[in-house]
């Protein structure tokens, strides 16, 4: 399959798989399966079969759906917003098709786009392989990030408008701050030994990076003395447990100088220490290429992999893994 730029990940540590949902859209891609890697047997499967646009329409309730039977997800960019709730055993989407409203880049579901009422935060079942929706108001991530806070088992979501948090057994969006402090095209992760948010990137490219601790309610723009990753936007980010640092992936030229061609760039491999506001490069870990806007980057604890989606320009889809 082609990797879609605008899908985002999360890591199912039950079972032991990267999972990838979420399309490219603009009209052109209709990906709305999730797609599994599983570590064990080293091969990728999908939910269902994509489906047809014919099947895109708008439930009693409002709700833009998918499928035969009217049970899933429409396609739609999902950037850093997807997430594996453990205690739930579910996928947690918190984004919405925003670029198939019509005028943007598609006309093809003017007819159906009226008839939505609300866009839900989805909620994949990964038992049953079946998908619901949470009642009430959403918060949607578009083109924004969530991370999940293990420590208290809370959805946080970060965007320029402010900090939320979905608190699973309530299933309520909760407003934190009144603003964020990056614009859109970030990434996040939360760092369980600080038990913070981590936040990295932003449109018009930065370095900077910006930490959210709930306890304190200290929300802050980090000093960062001394070196810094290159600025970018878009980033694969993870939390490394076992090392207590954030692995940011962030694309580099030979010549300082920032291009499309993907080729010409290289994806250098960083690692955010908190405790120290401090940068490393691992010098040894820099990709032969550009990655791009990508979200598909996990940490898989079980075997004390970092474990990557990417592929080079014009390359297949692939797998990439790195132990630290």
């Amino acid at each position: 399959f082609k990797r879609q730029a605008h899908a985002g990940s999360a890591f199912d540590s039950k079972r032991g798989r990267i999972i990838i949902f979420g399309s490219d859209t603009h009209g052109k891609d209709w990906s709305n399966s999730p797609l599994f890697f599983d570590l064990a047997n080293l091969k990728w499967s999908r939910l269902y079969p994509d489906d047809d646009l014919s099947t895109y329409k708008v439930n009693s309730q409002g709700i833009a759906v998918a499928g035969s039977n009217g049970n899933h997800p429409w396609a739609m960019h999902t950037f850093g917003s997807v997430e594996y709730d453990p205690i739930g055993d579910a996928l947690v989407v918190s984004s919405y098709p925003q670029h198939l409203e019509p005028g943007r880049f598609t006309d093809v579901l003017a007819e159906v786009w009226p008839q939505i009422r609300r866009h839900p935060t989805w909620i994949l079942d990964l038992e049953t392989g079946k998908w619901q929706t949470l009642p009430g108001e959403s918060e949607h991530f578009f083109p924004y990030a969530t991370a999940y806070d293990s420590d208290r088992h809370v959805i946080i979501g970060y965007k320029s408008s402010g900090i939320f948090e979905l608190h699973l057994h309530s299933a309520r969006w909760k407003r934190i701050t009144s603003r964020g402090l990056l614009g859109y095209h970030n990434n996040a992760g939360y760092d369980s030994w600080h038990k913070s948010l981590v936040v990295f990137g932003s449109n018009r490219n930065s370095s900077d990076v910006i930490v959210y601790n709930p306890a304190t309610r200290k929300h802050l723009k980090m000093a960062t003395a001394g070196q810094r990753p290159p600025r970018d936007q878009h980033t694969p980010m993870a939390f490394h447990e076992r090392l207590g640092k954030t692995v940011v992936l962030v694309d580099q030229a030979p010549d300082g100088r920032r291009t499309r061609d993907l080729n010409k760039m290289r994806a250098e491999t960083w690692l955010y220490d908190l405790g120290n506001d401090e940068w490393t490069q691992v010098s040894g870990a820099t990709l032969p290429f550009g990655g791009g806007m990508n979200y598909n980057m996990e940490y898989d604890p079980a075997h004390d992999l970092v474990l990557l989606v990417a592929n080079p320009p014009g390359k297949p889809t692939a797998v990439w893994a790195l132990r630290l």
